[in-house]
């Protein structure tokens, strides 16, 4: 069963990811206000298909939604049933707790100009994109606590794994690589999100693979890692109509931040070959 749970862990987790980026591309494309006054239906067939290929994108990321819902509430029984970690428990019944507020935002956000008129601001489309960091951050971070923490040569692997995915960050940061808007922005975000993820791991992992006597440090350099990461994929969204000078400085800070995080890791991280499933608290 702790097999069953993993897999299932990990394919929602995976999924709740690809959710994220089917979302951050129908709104930067304009898909989701393509269902207007009719939410929750859409403007196809019975108001359940799309109708064109701007509403294709929001059918199809509230399909994935409704996927990851029932994959959630799977993996909620499973833990209450299964499960003796309590950090695994409480992650993944925060994130299930957290799914209507986002579920309510993204409505507000996709009525824009119909029973919502002022639902496309800044705060609103800030909130929402929170709620989704957070649903996945606590997804991950159950997943991590399921699996357990690797061995110490893998655990430099995953730092190092972050290394280049702040590389990826800065790029599509700094260099239109696509020339579809869109595509670049999506792209961003996958090495965003992918490297939140790794460092949730690393903040989860942490305790196990970390000397006590350095624990606090090496946390303290992980959690500020994430706070600018977080910082920088809101500043990146361009809702607030900052300069971009902001989000670039901030990236710059979360560059330096992980290679202070990966110089740290290389010195303070035990030697083990795997620690399996930790214990539940």
């Amino acid at each position: 069963m702790t097999r069953r749970l993993r897999t299932l862990a990990g394919v929602t987790t995976a999924l709740t990811f690809v959710l994220i980026l089917l979302g951050i591309h129908t709104g930067s494309t304009g898909g989701g206000l393509s269902c207007g006054t009719r939410w929750p239906l859409c403007n196809g067939w019975m108001g359940l298909f799309p109708a064109n290929w701007a509403s294709f994108f929001e059918w199809l990321h509230r399909f994935f939604a409704m996927v990851v819902g029932f994959l959630l509430l799977g993996w909620l029984y499973g833990v209450w049933r299964w499960q003796d970690d309590r950090r695994v428990r409480y992650s993944v019944t925060a994130a299930i707790a957290i799914l209507p507020v986002q579920v309510v935002l993204g409505g507000v956000t996709t009525t824009a100009g119909g029973m919502f008129p002022g639902g496309f601001n800044p705060a609103v489309m800030t909130a929402h994109f929170t709620t989704a960091t957070t649903i996945f951050a606590l997804l991950v971070h159950a997943t991590a606590r399921l699996f357990g923490a690797p061995g110490s040569d893998a655990v430099r692997s995953v730092v190092g794994l972050g290394g280049g995915l702040v590389a990826l960050v800065a790029v599509f940061e700094f260099v239109p690589v696509f020339d579809h808007p869109p595509t670049n922005l999506v792209a961003y975000y996958a090495a965003a999100f992918a490297l939140l993820g790794v460092l949730v791991a690393l903040l989860t992992w942490s305790e196990p693979i970390v000397d006590l006597a350095n624990l606090l440090r090496f946390r303290a350099v992980a959690a500020t890692a994430t706070l600018l990461l977080y910082v920088a994929m809101v500043l990146s969204r361009q809702k607030w109509g900052l300069p971009e000078f902001y989000g670039e400085a901030t990236t710059l800070l979360l560059a330096a931040a992980i290679a202070a995080l990966s110089v740290l890791a290389n010195r303070v991280v035990v030697d083990t070959a795997g620690l399996g499933t930790q214990r539940a608290d």
